[in-house]
């Protein structure tokens, strides 16, 4: 099955050592250039850090997360589409952007000092 951006799916967890997947929010759009055999992500979690953003009901577009839930736009991932175990729902591009945005704010360069 192929993913798309926005998608909210289950696969590997490289946090921890069992084999457990955890969720995560297709990010990449249609330029990627293995579109539909590998996607950029990032993970969701239950766990509140200051810089995570709160997904809420009205960020759904389809499906939802039976607890409060956060995107780590700092926590990145490229799974293959063989790993992906489920597919738990969809995103609002709105908040899609909101992570992807939040995401380029680590990879930004620096201001150059003069």
């Amino acid at each position: 099955m192929s993913y798309q951006r926005g998608d909210v799916v289950w696969g590997p967890d490289p946090f921890k050592s069992e084999e457990n997947p955890r969720p995560w929010l297709i990010l990449n759009n249609g330029s990627h250039p293995f579109g539909g055999e590998e996607y950029l992500t990032v993970t969701l979690t239950t766990t509140p850090h200051d810089e995570g953003i709160e997904i809420t009901d009205d960020d759904w577009v389809e499906g939802g997360m039976p607890r409060r839930s956060f995107a780590s736009p700092w926590a990145v991932m490229s799974p293959k589409d063989a790993a992906i175990v489920r597919r738990q729902g969809r995103l609002r591009e709105a908040f899609v952007r909101e992570v992807a945005e939040g995401l380029w704010t680590y990879l930004e360069p620096p201001e150059e000092q003069n």
